[in-house]
């Protein structure tokens, strides 16, 4: 049986800190100064954002979203230079972890300010209407997957491709 040699093209671990701007040395290219630029970018422009939108009566999470578009690859993103300089492949690992330890602690918070006496006040139609929007539509997945099981999924295990389709 002949093996493959696949390497991957992963970005370099980067370096947290930087000796300084006297030693010839780019902040940019450490992790810790890039992250603290990273933040400040997006709480500033994120705020800004609000700050415009307030007359609109705008709540902050829209100035959030059109502030991550802004500074995405659907508008910022496209130019390399700002691409490669402020958000490079090499610091998005310590990104990404940041933002999913942020999430973590938003819903941490969701999860303590949770009310689950309004929950039972609510009663047995909401339960009934939240069961029915959530069956209903995962019932009629499921029957469209066998339907569409002889041509869609050829090579695909049954069990997977149903969940998929519910």
């Amino acid at each position: 049986m002949a093996s493959t040699n696949v390497t991957g093209n992963c970005p370099g671990a980067m370096k947290a800190t930087s000796n300084g701007a006297f030693q010839n040395e780019s902040p940019l290219d450490f992790a810790l100064p890039l992250i603290i630029l990273q933040i400040c970018l997006v709480v500033v422009f994120t705020r800004l954002l609000a700050f415009l939108l307030k007359p609109l009566k705008q709540p902050r999470v829209i100035a959030e979203i059109i502030g991550g578009i802004l500074l995405g690859p659907t508008a910022l993103g496209r130019s390399k230079v700002y691409l490669d300089t402020i958000f490079p492949k090499k610091s998005m690992t310590v990104l990404d972890t940041l933002a999913n330890i942020g999430l973590l602690f938003f819903l941490f918070l969701v999860g303590l300010e949770l009310d689950f006496s309004a929950i039972r006040k609510t009663g047995k139609k909401s339960l009934l209407i939240a069961v029915a929007g959530i069956s209903l539509p995962f019932i009629t997945g499921v029957g469209t997957s066998f339907v569409l099981s002889a041509t869609i999924s050829k090579g695909v295990h049954q069990l997977p491709f149903i969940v998929f389709m519910g």
